[in-house]
């Protein structure tokens, strides 16, 4: 299976009441039946350089949603219509290495992926985009964890995969590595879609 049916995505969270949660801001994790979206952040950043993300950031202190937050980081970092963005729902919070909690925010995107490469736009934070097809990140045996003792032991995710393996911004052949709390949310959003499919 190679493709994400995004009619039994029925896992997400829709009460978008969150004021009982403490949480530092939100990431847009998009997608398409075929791909998820990546960013390369730009080496130049002061946190989290040369990292693969999603679009997103933190809150602002008028801001009560992470789907508010979302939009409004995808909207500044790609310049991309949010009018192209069908919201799905939230994923559980996750946490970063620096202890920052994240909301990840679920959405669709309506147009075609080379729709979305002629459009795209950096505001200077990333450098490089991807289109990571869901074929290569449901091959099990690709992903690898360690442990991270902080306050509690955590398991942290890795995925080695290479340039030539994805659509991207600007070709390239180089390697690169998914870790981190961007790994951590797709492989929770594959946990609960093929755990709410069984």
């Amino acid at each position: 299976m190679d493709k994400i049916d995004l009619y039994k995505i029925n896992f997400l969270d829709h009460d978008h009441n969150f004021d009982k949660i403490n949480w530092r801001g939100a990431v847009l994790f998009l997608l398409t039946e075929e791909y998820v979206f990546l960013i390369k952040r730009s080496e130049l950043m002061p946190s989290h350089a040369g990292q693969l993300a999603f679009f997103g950031g933190n809150r602002k202190p008028d801001e009560d949603s992470p789907i508010e937050v979302a939009m409004r980081e995808f909207s500044e970092e790609s310049s991309l219509n949010l009018k192209d963005l069908k919201i799905l729902g939230t994923l559980p919070v996750v946490w970063t290495a620096r202890g920052q909690s994240v909301v990840p925010v679920v959405a669709h995107y309506k147009e075609s992926v080379d729709h979305f490469f002629k459009n795209v736009v950096t505001n200077g934070e990333w450098e490089q985009c991807f289109a990571m097809p869901w074929g290569a990140l449901l091959d099990e045996k690709r992903w690898d964890y360690s442990s991270r003792i902080v306050s509690q032991i955590n398991p942290v995710l890795f995925f080695p995969f290479e340039s030539k393996e994805c659509k991207t911004l600007q070709g390239s052949s180089d390697s690169h590595l998914l870790w981190g709390a961007t790994a951590r949310m797709i492989w929770d959003f594959l946990r609960l879609y093929f755990n709410s499919k069984s």
